[in-house]
């Protein structure tokens, strides 16, 4: 279904001054809640089951994009306001995924019902239920893809990981979401687009993040900004100040995202998974040789000022990712490379990678990304290293030069907030790699398919370049101007 702006402006105007429980019908009855939200194993055997079912089929009926009542408002919602690859990734989505079971409650007619998850560190594989193309079936939508194993890592709940929001080092958000895009791009379908929410399983896949979120953060050594309840600006973190707006009349204050239980929302089981399920045996024999891509060349681009406060060291042009995987040298003029060396010391030098802000980063940028029509649909991803070994021996060297993930889905949601530029933060994955010599970088990405693939080109990056970025009072560190810098590039 076509978003349009037409369609986006009656959406906000609808509702101008109207209460929640007015804006949507029943809700105040609805709001009485249920108990726990349950795996979707446990779920379909309860008597909520007909009821979710039965739900989401009058919601995909309802044509009125402006209605509550339908799964395309909802879908709207995430596509005009949602935030990804940005801050408040988990708590925009939490506070979503309370609205929505309002909603459910309200249509259902059912005020106990609860929205199910998905836990696929346990059950890799799509649920038959949303598999089967019977006709009737609300939960049957096309996909590209049934199994996600190859989306899964356990790197989110490693003991570094110790921070909670985007922006500080070593952070869950970010490393969640390398987990939560891949899914989306396996799937494909929909789901490797910003109207994701018209499939239902997408429901069932953020409130696995949800859960698994509220899980890190019982661990011991976890941090998460502060807040009382409710939110006061004399004791609270100033993080959990203001609302998320979803559209006119449908908000909530940021501080009741912060735990699942202020929502009065709570899970069946707060356990973070300590293993991966199996492979399917194709997938495990590629696992197992798992190698550095061959060496392509591509135009290179002569390192310059961005701004006043970022600079661009080493960079490639008009890259194209098609079936094969690759890798690429991005060699370093001698002062970048000290440069880099200087950040990366300061990085291993710091202690707590928390207890201070860093004068600078260096960022991994790919920079006007567009995709084919036919990838648009998903079914693969790329898995992104930066110093990966000639031979990958084992999970925990894998994970020492993994960078993120790179597909469909994410592309799409990085246009949503405007140029399609996609950024990592490489400096402590640089840190721990315990290099001394930063002359050279080599970038890999190893393509992953699902079941049904796209062929050819399906990705092109304008440029990819790795970048130097300071913060404004410490934009003197950058050296030299632009012109000096392409001459060291020549």
């Amino acid at each position: 279904m076509k978003t349009h702006s037409g369609a986006r402006r009656r959406f906000l105007k609808t509702g101008i001054g109207v209460t929640a429980s007015q804006w949507f019908p029943g809700l105040a009855a609805a709001q009485a809640g249920g108990g726990p939200r349950l795996e979707w194993q446990q779920f379909k055997t309860t008597n909520q089951y007909p009821a979710f079912v039965n739900a989401i089929a009058t919601m995909r009926a309802n044509a009125n994009q402006a209605s509550p009542g339908s799964l395309s408002y909802w879908s709207n919602v995430h596509v005009n306001t949602c935030p990804h690859g940005v801050p408040y990734f988990i708590s925009w989505h939490r506070g979503y995924l309370y609205h929505f079971e309002q909603q459910l409650r309200s249509v259902s007619g059912n005020p106990a019902l609860t929205l199910p998850y998905w836990n696929y560190y346990a059950y890799a594989t799509l649920p038959a239920e949303f598999t089967d193309p019977a006709p009737g079936n609300p939960l049957y939508v096309p996909r590209q893809s049934a199994n996600v194993r190859s989306a899964l890592s356990l790197a989110p709940f490693a003991s570094a990981v110790r921070n909670f929001q985007r922006g500080k080092y070593n952070a869950f958000e970010p490393s969640i979401e390398d987990v939560h895009n891949p899914i989306h791009d396996l799937i494909g379908g929909v789901m490797s687009t910003m109207q994701s929410p018209l499939d239902p399983i997408f429901f069932l896949h953020h409130a696995s993040v949800d859960r698994l979120t509220h899980a890190w953060s019982l661990l011991a050594g976890k941090t998460m900004p502060n807040s009382a309840n409710p939110y006061s600006s004399t004791n609270s973190d100033v993080y959990w100040a203001g609302n998320h707006v979803y559209a006119t009349g449908l908000s909530i204050e940021r501080y009741k995202t912060r735990i699942p239980g202020w929502l009065g929302t709570s899970y069946a089981s707060n356990a973070v998974p300590t293993t991966l399920p199996p492979l399917p045996a194709a997938a495990a024999a590629r696992a197992a040789l798992l190698e550095r891509p061959p060496f392509q060349s591509f135009r290179t681009v002569a390192g310059r000022r961005l701004s006043s406060t970022r600079r661009s060291v080493s960079g490639v042009a008009q890259v194209p990712f098609d079936e094969q995987s690759v890798s690429v040298l991005l060699r370093l003029a001698k002062s970048d490379a000290a440069e880099l060396a200087r950040v990366v010391a300061l990085c291993r030098d710091a202690g707590e990678p928390d207890a201070r802000q860093m004068p600078g980063t260096i960022k991994l940028v790919f920079d006007n990304l567009s995709v084919g029509t036919a990838a648009k649909k998903g079914g693969f991803f790329y898995a992104l290293y930066l110093d990966m070994p000639a031979v990958v021996a084992s999970q925990a060297e894998r994970e020492t030069s993994l960078i993120g993930t790179l597909g469909a889905f994410q592309i799409a949601a990085a246009a949503h907030h405007g140029t399609p530029r996609i950024e990592f933060d490489v400096s402590y994955l640089l840190a721990r790699q315990d290099r001394v010599n930063f002359g050279e970088l080599v970038l890999s990405w190893v393509r992953v398919d699902g079941d049904r693939p796209p062929a050819g080109k399906v990705i092109l990056a304008n440029e990819i370049r790795v970048e130097l970025a300071f913060a404004p009072d410490d934009a003197h560190m950058l050296s030299g101007d632009a012109e000096d810098i392409e001459r060291q590039h020549l």
